[in-house]
């Protein structure tokens, strides 16, 4: 939903990044080659063990796809001696609170306040007896254990809540069906705005809809998503957006359109005349739209596209 790209100038970032692994991964690479000689096929022409640190997204969804059509060509034993060999390269696990430190240092200028993927959950730190807690879990975009070359990439992370980094919404499935699908949804990818191609609506879901106030009848709506690009909608339907907004939200959504027909431009300017306020300080008073987008709330995306303040490009 939100972009995940940071600000830093890209060749400060990059270079802060490799200085995580003391280590130099091309020797490793070349070391656990000469153990598994099956390993050098697995790396896609013109890459190395190094720049796959840094690479960008779209090369990393190349390299992706070489590695399991290279090894689903193998026998099990095969495929399982080159899954091990990259694995010992690129260790995830021993670089992990190194990684989450890295996104959370403010010197590398990344935006992580809700979850990426749904903006359901807050996600930012937090200090606790003097040391910061992260409630983040560094989501790989690409799976590890489906290509473990792309286990250290620093642009296959993305900060994400529990529940859409669980299991049962996205474990190890990739974003999309199709490789240029794939490129093109992830929020590290340039290209990505979830932001300006998809608006969250709320739909009658029966012909006989006579009440005024919706927020009494919640049974008569549904949220649902209106969409510029197509391909997004692989994006709310592998999160599951639509069943958890409607879940958790429908009623807020309803209240806020509700608020939003009875604040007619003829009432803003009556209370601020009351008030002695302008009509968009009262605006602001009510909708909280300024305030909200500097504190960072949760449900911001569905509270602006519901209220007309989105514009899709």
């Amino acid at each position: 939903m939100y972009s995940f790209i940071s600000t830093r100038d890209i060749s400060e970032l990059h270079n802060a990044y490799k200085a995580l692994y003391g280590q130099d991964l091309d020797k490793k690479w070349n070391k656990h080659v000469v153990l598994c000689p099956d390993l050098a096929g697995a790396m896609l022409s013109g890459m190395t063990a190094k720049k796959l640190l840094t690479a960008e997204f779209r090369v990393l969804v190349n390299v992706y796809f070489h590695y399991k059509n290279y090894v689903n060509g193998m026998t099990e034993a095969r495929r399982d001696a080159v899954n091990a060999a990259a694995q010992a390269v690129f260790t995830y696990k021993s670089y992990s609170t190194k990684i989450a430190q890295f996104l959370l240092n403010p010197d590398n200028k990344y935006e992580i306040h809700n979850c990426i993927y749904c903006d359901m959950e807050k996600i930012s730190s937090f200090d606790h007896k003097r040391k910061k807690v992260r409630r983040f879990e560094t989501e790989h975009v690409l799976d590890k254990g489906d290509c473990p070359l792309v286990a250290l990439s620093l642009h296959n992370f993305v900060p994400a809540c529990g529940h859409c980094n669980g299991p049962s919404v996205k474990g190890v499935r990739t974003i999309g069906d199709t490789i240029e699908e794939i490129k093109h949804l992830s929020p590290t990818n340039p290209s990505y705005d979830f932001w300006h191609k998809v608006l969250f609506v709320v739909n009658p879901i029966t012909d006989a809809i006579t009440d005024i106030k919706r927020e009494d009848h919640p049974d008569h709506y549904e949220i649902d998503f209106r969409y510029k690009d197509t391909s997004y909608s692989k994006f709310t339907e592998l999160f599951g957006l639509k069943s958890r907004y409607q879940e958790d939200c429908l009623k807020k959504a309803l209240q806020l359109l509700d608020k939003k027909d009875r604040f007619t431009p003829k009432m803003l300017s009556d209370l601020a005349n009351l008030y002695k306020k302008t009509p968009e300080e009262v605006y602001e008073d009510e909708f909280r739209v300024e305030t909200d987008r500097r504190e960072h709330e949760i449900y911001r995306k569905m509270k602006e596209d519901l209220m007309g303040l989105t514009e899709l490009k």
